[in-house]
């Protein structure tokens, strides 16, 4: 069973640590697909640079979901929310070891073979304009199938929220479940270092869940705060689906030292 501080560890793998907000927008976004994205964007170059020289490149990245990028509904503690949503999916070839992946960052039986986790992630965001960060976002990380987001689970899943200027949210129950499918649209965007090959395609992505997320930023004195309730009623959207044909071991100087997520990997370059 996993402990609270390791699925804490998890999210802050992939938050937004420096994320700050201009002004808090609760209706459907007036911007474009492109401007949304280039959004979220400058919030994923930041935490892609956070302590390392990973990148993120915008057009490479991002230039083919424009045309399919989606605005959906969800629910914020009861309150409607439109937002755009993307979603990630990565697979491996069978038999793939996180061990031979991160062979000089990961100390582990040397007969040990750890699947890679967390191969799918959603973000929900809302955006106010293209050269600025987002609103308010959230970041699920997960699998395909249905994931629990529950501290004592066996289940890797979490997901944080941000909202305004400060107010930082960490998932303690709840799941999600999630159906993808590829299409026959390709995609481009630059392989992580431990790919040595691979291909891209546009998916579906069929998502439905509930996710109950503590403050992390207003706990109280026994160590628990307010909570916030995302739903994500039956959803159809579409995102990126990375197939990683082959691997290759990378040292310590290419990869973090936190636990992987699909977002790091990909903004990894």
């Amino acid at each position: 069973m996993k402990s609270v501080t390791s699925k804490i560890s998890a999210v802050l793998a992939f938050t937004f640590v420096s994320m700050t907000a201009c002004s808090d927008s609760t209706g459907p976004s007036n911007l474009d697909a492109t401007s949304a994205l280039k959004s979220l964007a400058i919030a994923l170059r930041q935490l892609g640079t956070e302590g390392t020289t990973a990148t993120l490149d915008t057009d490479a990245s991002f230039g083919g979901i424009a045309p399919f990028l989606n605005q959906v509904s969800v629910n914020i503690d009861g309150t409607p929310q439109t937002m755009y949503a993307l979603a990630l999916h990565e697979t491996f070839p069978d038999g793939t070891c996180w061990e031979s992946i991160f062979m000089n960052v990961i100390p582990a039986d040397p007969n040990a073979c750890t699947p890679p986790p967390l191969g799918l992630a959603v973000i929900l965001w809302q955006s106010h304009s293209a050269s600025e960060k987002p609103d308010r976002v959230a970041i699920i990380a997960a699998d395909v199938g249905t994931s629990d987001f529950s501290f004592d689970s066996n289940d890797l899943a979490a997901a944080i929220y941000l909202e305004g200027e400060n107010d930082f949210w960490v998932s303690q129950s709840g799941t999600l479940t999630s159906t993808v499918t590829a299409t026959p649209q390709s995609c481009s965007i630059p392989l992580p270092l431990y790919a040595k090959s691979g291909h891209c395609n546009i998916a579906t992505f069929d998502e439905q869940g509930s996710v109950v997320l503590d403050s992390f930023t207003g706990l109280g004195s026994n160590g628990t705060g307010p909570t916030k309730t995302l739903t994500i009623p039956p959803q159809t959207l579409h995102g990126l689906w990375l197939a990683v044909t082959e691997v290759q071991p990378i040292g310590l100087t290419a990869s973090r030292l936190l636990p992987s997520t699909l977002f790091q990997r990909l903004t990894a370059r």
